[in-house]
């Protein structure tokens, strides 16, 4: 039983990772880009490089919400018996 817990804790922190990966990326690189952008034209002012990066990781949760959907039901689907087992109800 605690080899499954550990394996189930696992794939669900490697599937966080996984989820959140994309919307990372996204700031990451609006980042890199507004600050690209801010050294070659000396602007030094924190809401130029806050506004693209919000706004990056807005447009990344519209593009990735629906695989992210997925992802989520498909890992609920698999670990819902389990719990409800673990419960005593079934």
């Amino acid at each position: 039983m605690t080899a499954s817990l550990v394996a189930l804790l696992r794939e669900g922190v490697l599937l966080a990772l996984l989820l959140a990966a994309p919307l990372l990326v996204a700031a990451l690189v609006a980042g890199v880009l507004t600050g690209l952008v801010g050294a070659f034209t000396q602007i030094q002012d924190p809401a130029v490089g806050l506004v693209p990066r919000i706004a990056a990781v807005g447009i990344a949760i519209v593009v990735f919400a629906p695989s992210i959907a997925r992802q989520l039901d498909a890992f609920a689907s698999r670990i819902w018996p389990l719990i409800t087992a673990a419960a005593g109800g079934g």
